[in-house]
């Protein structure tokens, strides 16, 4: 919930009068304006009998029935509210905690894969480049062999020629 700065706290503090009062105020008693010299249920009362914002539930629901409590109470409700508060904030973190291992583990798995898959690539790139290199080197043997085939049969036609 956001405060705004023109916004008046509705929970009187003891000892001190609300932000509404200014000393010397001359306005009619039902005008809804409080005066210095009412006493604290009496602030207690105007206070609390101010409309409620419907456009807030949230703000109607915590402040059902606080013209029935003195500062104790209110300082329980809210030590109450900020534990609820914090354990809700507690339990997010937990499952924030529990999606994040999760996430972690989904990733690192991919990561993972990718790695295996990149692998198995290298090792089928290097098997392709490997018989490659055979295939060439058969060929130069085989073309090497032709060509002393040919010098031979060169060399047998010209020992023909010259008898």
């Amino acid at each position: 919930m956001q405060s705004t700065p023109n916004k008046i706290s509705k929970i009187p503090r003891p000892g001190t009068l609300s932000p509404r009062v200014s000393q010397g105020s001359k306005s009619p008693p039902d005008s809804g304006s409080l005066q210095e010299n009412k006493s604290p249920q009496t602030l207690v009362e105007a206070l609390t009998s101010a409309p409620i914002h419907d456009e807030i539930p949230l703000v109607a629901g915590l402040t059902e029935g606080l013209e029935d409590c003195n500062w104790e109470q209110l300082q329980g409700k809210y030590a109450d509210a900020m534990e609820k508060h914090g354990r809700v904030e507690e339990n997010l973190r937990v499952e924030t905690a529990k999606l994040l291992e999760v996430f972690m583990a989904w990733s690192q798995t991919t990561v993972s894969q990718d790695e295996n898959r990149a692998l198995k690539r290298f090792k089928t790139q290097m098997q392709h480049v490997q018989n490659s290199e055979v295939n060439v080197e058969n060929k130069k043997k085989h073309y090497t062999e032709v060509v002393k085939a040919f010098q031979n049969a060169l060399a047998l036609l010209n020992d023909q020629i010259k008898v």
